[in-house]
């Protein structure tokens, strides 16, 4: 009887610490949570992709191209705007948000410490 006893102890130590073989779901790339908002300022229209926590400086990217969700998953803050000859003044609009000042300032007032406004 203790030899039984015994084998059932191993055996539910061996079912309890080997490693499941049973054919797990796959998981999810993981991938931050993000936020689009659109503006509009001085006659500007642009659409913000950002990552939903804004955490120390990432960098701004102005783009006209609207495949920007590769890059706010690597933690840029990534603004689309559909006119590329009204890109510097965009970028004058993130400069003036970034002292805290602008049209910006009020809706995107959370941006202001987080995003790097990079020289063309």
């Amino acid at each position: 009887m203790a030899i039984g006893r015994v084998v059932v102890a191993v055996v539910c130590a061996l079912v309890l610490t080997a490693p499941s073989t049973a054919a797990a779901p796959a998981q999810e790339e993981h991938r931050p949570a993000t936020m689009t908002m659109t503006y509009e300022a001085n006659g500007l229209i642009g659409v913000v992709h950002a990552p939903r926590t804004l955490v120390g400086a990432l960098p701004l990217v102005l783009t006209s191209d609207i495949s920007a969700r590769q890059l706010v998953r690597q933690g840029a803050v990534v603004v689309v705007v559909h006119d590329r000859s009204a890109l510097p003044r965009h970028r004058e609009l993130w400069r003036e948000l970034s002292d805290g000042t602008g049209p910006l300032a009020d809706r995107f007032a959370g941006f202001a410490r987080h995003v790097v406004v990079a020289e063309p």
